[in-house]
C-alpha cells in the first residue's frame, strides 16, 4: 500500500513498514556476502569508529530508516595477509588519535579562520615529525618505513586544502591535491579566457588591456601600465596578439595554445608562484578540454561561448581537477571524492565545519513529516522549515562523517573541538557536535536547529566518556605546531661534486621571419595625393583591415560568383575585425570584383583564371639556416636594388626562417608567388603606379619578404617537382597593392611583379641561407 506522495515511495508492507522489512533484508544480505565485515582496516581501528557511531542510540538521525549495527573486523586468515600496525619505537599507537581543540589565550572558542590555520600547521607538523622519525626507522608501517603516498588529508573544499598545502611546504613536504572542485573554477581558467578574448579580438583595445591583467601573465600593476602606455611595448604586445590569431585561424586551436604558451612566456611565469606544479596542470587540462571541443565547436567565437558556458555552469566529471603529479607525496582530497578510496593514516583536522543552510536569497529544500518535497523561496530564520532542512543536512553530513572516518587501514587523527563562526552555530551544528554530544534527539531537529553547545553539551564529560569505552581512543590535547619545523634527515646522501661545464650556450639560435628581421626599420611616410571620392581608395586602412581582406581573399573561389561570395563572408567574418558588412558590402563586393578580373601581367593572366585545384592558400614554411651574415645581406640587396636601403639591424644567427605565402598558384607549367597589400599609398590611382609601388617595395623591405618567399618555394619545388629547374618552372613575384587594382588598367596600377635572377637566389640557397651541414 502506497503512503503520501508517490515519488517519495514510502510503503507499508505486510501489516509492518518498508523500512523494518528491508533492514531485516539487508542485514541478512550483508552477514551472507560479509558486507557487514570491514575488510580495509585493523581490528583497533574498527573498534574505534564502533565506538564513535554506538556512543548515541541514533547516529545517523533517522533511525527508522539507518541504524547502525556494529562492524566486524575481518580476521588475518579472512585476509589472507596479517594487519599492517604502525607502530614507534616498536609500540604499536593508538588508532585513533582525538585531539581536542583549545581555548583561545582569552578563554574563548577560536574562530573558523583561526581553527583552519591552526589545525593545517597542526597536522603538518606531525606529519613532518612522522616522516622524520620514519627515515631514522622509528616509525614503521608493518614491517616496511612509513612513506609520504602513506598519508591523506582529508577536506571539504579548496581552501581547507590551500591551508594544508601551505603549511606542509613551510615543513618541506610536498603533497598532490584530488578533489571534485572543476578546472573551470580555477583561477587559471579566468586567466587564460582574458587572453582567448584578447587573441579572438585582437584589434580590440579594449580586450587587448583586458588581457594584460590575466593572472598566466604574472604582471604587476606597473608593468601594466608601462605596457598599455608605452607605444613600441603596446605595438609588441598587439603584435603578439594577432600572430596567435593568424595561428588559430590558419592551424587550429592546439597550436595557438603552445605558441601562447611559448610566446608570452606563460610557463615561466606559472612555475616561479607557488603551487606551480598545480598551476600547470590545470592550465594544460583546460588547453586539452577546449582542444577536444574545438572539434564540435568549430570556429573561434563558438569556441569561446562553449568555454564561458563551462565556467559558469557546472560541468560533466572530464572538469573534475587533475592529479598533478604521480609521485608517491602526501594527498590532500575531498572527502566527497575519498569514497572508495582508502590511505593507511587519515588526517581529519576540519571535520568540525559545516555549510548550514543559508536562507537569504537562496531556495531551501526539505521534507515534511509526511516526507513530501518542498522548495520554500522565503523561510524565516527560526521556522520550523528551516530546522527539517538543518535536520536534513546535517544527516548528510553524519554520512560524510562516516566515509572520513572509515577511509583509513591502520590510524586517524581527528580534530574537534568548540569553534565559533561569524553568523552561524559554530561546530555545534556539524555531524561531530550531534555524533559526540548526544544532547538533542531526532526528535528535538524537528523543532530545534541542530547546535550540541547550545544545547548544553558538556565537552571535556563527553569526551572523556567516549574515550572509557575502548583503549583504542587516545585523548589529548592539541599539540603545539612547532615555530621552526625540524628537516627531515637524508639517509647518508653522496658527497656533492661541483661539474665543470664544458658545452657551449648557443645563444645566436633563432626562430626568425620577416617580421622578426625587419623590426626596427623605420616606416617612412611619403605622403601620397588627398582622399577623394573613390570607396576602394577611401576604404578604411590598418592592419585590421589587412587581415580582414587577406582572409577574404584566402577563402574566395576566384571562378565563381564573387559579389555573393563576399556577402555571406563578410557577414561572417568582419565583425571579427571591427568592420561594418552592411556599410561597406557594396564597396567589398565591388573592390573585390575588380582584384580577381584585374590582368596581372601582358598575357591577361588574372586570378580569376586559376581554379582550386591549381592554388595553395596560406602556404606556411620553414627552413634552417647554420648562420646568415646580415651585413652580406645588407651589401647584396642595396646593390640588387640599385639605390639606398633601410638595413636590417640584427645581428648574425642561425637556427629557422619560417613565414607563410599568402597564395601559390600554377599557370602553363610556371609556378607564381602572389602577395595582398592593403597598403594605402595614397588616394588617387596614381599613387599606386608602378615606380611608386617599386618605392613601397624599397621602404618596407617587401624586397626580402618576397626572396625569402621565393627560396622557399624553390626548395619546396626542387624536393616536389621531378625535373625541377629555376629558370623553367619558377614565373614570379606578384605584389598585389589591392588599392590600385582596376581591371580596365590592367597590370599599369596595383601590381608589382618581380622575378629574382636565378645568380641571387642560388647565392641564399646555398651560401647565405644553407643549412648548419652545408655551413660545416
Amino acid at each position: 500500500t502506497m503512503i503520501g506522495d508517490p515519488k517519495q515511495a514510502i510503503y507499508s508492507f505486510r501489516g509492518g513498514d518498508i523500512f523494518t522489512y528491508m533492514r531485516a533484508k539487508a542485514d541478512a544480505v550483508n552477514s551472507r556476502y560479509g558486507l557487514d565485515t570491514n575488510w580495509r582496516s585493523v581490528p583497533g581501528l574498527v573498534e574505534a569508529v564502533n565506538a564513535v557511531f554506538t556512543f548515541r542510540a541514533d547516529p545517523f538521525v533517522y533511525s527508522e530508516i539507518i541504524d547502525y549495527p556494529p562492524v566486524r573486523v575481518a580476521t588475518e586468515a579472512e585476509k589472507g595477509a596479517p594487519h599492517r600496525l604502525l607502530t614507534e619505537g616498536g609500540q604499536a599507537v593508538a588508532p585513533l588519535t582525538l585531539w581536542h581543540i583549545p581555548f583561545d589565550d582569552k578563554g574563548k572558542p577560536p574562530s573558523k579562520t583561526q581553527a583552519r590555520a591552526m589545525l593545517a600547521q597542526t597536522s603538518a607538523a606531525e606529519i613532518a615529525r612522522l616522516l622524520a622519525d620514519s627515515v631514522r626507522g622509528e616509525t614503521m608501517l608493518g614491517d616496511r618505513p612509513l612513506h609520504p603516498g602513506d598519508i591523506a588529508v582529508l577536506v571539504r573544499d579548496r581552501h581547507e586544502a590551500a591551508a594544508v598545502r601551505a603549511a606542509l611546504r613551510t615543513h618541506g613536504i610536498a603533497a598532490v591535491s584530488v578533489g571534485r572542485e572543476k578546472v573551470y573554477k580555477s583561477p587559471e581558467a579566468e586567466g587564460l579566457a582574458l587572453l582567448l578574448q584578447a587573441v579572438i579580438q585582437c584589434n580590440d583595445r579594449g580586450h587587448a588591456r583586458n588581457a594584460l591583467a590575466s593572472d598566466l601573465l604574472g604582471l604587476g600593476y606597473s608593468d601594466m601600465a608601462q605596457t598599455a602606455f608605452d607605444e613600441t611595448r603596446w605595438l609588441a604586445w598587439v603584435d603578439d596578439l594577432r600572430e596567435l590569431n593568424r595561428l588559430w585561424r590558419q592551424r587550429g586551436f592546439m597550436s595557438m595554445f603552445q605558441a601562447l604558451l611559448q610566446k608570452l612566456n606563460i610557463g615561466h611565469n606559472v612555475a616561479a608562484r607557488d603551487d606551480a606544479e598545480r598551476r600547470l596542470t590545470n592550465l594544460l587540462h583546460l588547453g586539452e578540454l577546449l582542444q577536444t571541443a574545438s572539434k564540435t565547436h568549430p570556429g573561434m567565437d563558438a569556441l569561446l561561448s562553449w568555454y564561458r558556458r563551462q565556467m559558469r555552469d557546472n560541468a560533466d566529471e572530464e572538469a573534475e581537477l587533475r592529479l598533478e603529479s604521480d609521485e608517491a607525496l602526501v594527498n590532500i582530497i575531498t572527502i566527497h571524492k575519498s569514497k572508495g578510496l582508502e590511505y593507511p593514516l587519515v588526517f581529519l583536522p576540519f571535520l568540525w565545519t559545516c555549510f548550514e543552510t543559508r536562507t537569504k536569497d537562496k531556495l531551501v529544500a526539505f521534507h515534511d513529516e509526511g516526507q513530501r518535497a518542498f522548495l520554500h523561496a522565503a523561510v524565516p530564520a527560526d521556522s520550523k522549515q528551516l530546522c527539517l532542512a538543518e535536520k536534513e543536512r546535517l544527516a548528510e553530513d553524519i554520512r560524510l562523517a562516516y566515509v572520513a572516518l572509515t577511509r583509513a587501514q591502520t590510524k586517524v587523527y581527528l580534530a574537534w573541538g568548540e569553534i565559533t563562526t561569524r553568523g552561524g552555530r559554530g561546530s555545534g551544528a556539524s555531524a561531530l557536535g550531534y555524533l559526540l554530544h548526544p544532547v538533542q534527539t531526532p526528535g528535538d531537529l524537528d523543532r530545534d536547529l541542530p547546535d550540541a553547545f547550545a544545547a548544553g553539551a558538556d565537552l571535556d564529560a563527553d569526551l572523556q566518556r567516549l574515550a572509557g569505552t575502548t583503549s583504542t581512543i587516545e585523548l589529548c590535547e592539541l599539540p603545539r605546531a612547532a615555530h621552526a619545523p625540524p628537516p627531515l634527515p637524508a639517509a647518508k646522501p653522496p658527497p656533492l661534486v661541483p661539474a665543470t661545464f664544458t658545452g657551449a650556450i648557443a645563444s645566436g639560435w633563432r626562430v626568425a621571419s620577416f617580421t622578426a628581421l625587419t623590426r626596427d626599420i623605420h616606416q617612412v611616410h611619403r605622403g601620397g595625393s588627398p582622399r577623394g571620392e573613390d570607396p576602394v581608395l577611401n576604404f578604411p586602412a590598418g592592419s585590421h583591415v589587412g587581415s580582414f581582406l587577406h582572409l577574404l581573399l584566402e577563402r574566395l573561389d576566384f571562378q565563381a560568383d564573387v559579389a555573393t561570395q563576399v556577402t555571406t563572408l563578410a557577414e561572417q567574418l568582419a565583425p571579427r575585425f571591427g568592420l561594418d558588412p552592411e556599410r561597406h558590402r557594396d564597396t567589398l563586393q565591388h573592390w573585390l570584383r575588380d582584384v580577381v578580373d584585374t590582368p596581372l601581367d601582358e598575357t591577361g593572366l588574372r586570378l580569376r583564371d586559376i581554379d582550386a585545384a591549381r592554388r595553395l592558400n596560406e602556404l606556411e614554411f620553414d627552413f634552417a639556416i647554420g648562420g646568415v651574415d646580415i651585413a652580406a645581406l645588407n651589401v647584396r640587396l642595396q646593390a640588387v636594388a640599385g639605390q639606398p636601403l633601410a638595413p636590417i639591424e640584427i645581428d648574425d644567427f642561425r637556427g629557422m626562417i619560417t613565414g607563410i605565402i599568402d597564395l601559390v598558384f600554377e599557370h602553363d607549367g610556371r609556378f607564381y608567388i602572389a602577395d595582398y597589400k592593403s597598403n594605402f599609398l595614397g588616394g588617387a590611382l596614381g599613387d599606386y603606379a608602378p615606380d611608386n609601388l617599386r618605392q613601397a617595395v624599397f621602404d618596407r623591405r617587401y624586397d626580402l619578404q618576397y626572396l625569402l618567399y621565393t627560396l622557399a618555394l624553390h626548395r619546396y619545388l626542387r624536393q616536389r617537382l621531378a625535373g625541377y629547374a629555376y629558370g623553367q618552372h619558377f614565373g614570379g613575384v606578384h605584389y598585389l597593392f589591392l588599392r590600385g587594382m582596376r581591371p580596365a588598367s590592367g597590370p599599369r596600377f596595383g601590381v608589382h611583379f618581380d622575378c629574382p635572377d636565378q645568380a641571387l637566389i642560388d647565392w641564399l640557397d646555398r651560401q647565405l641561407f644553407a643549412p648548419e651541414a652545408d655551413h660545416e
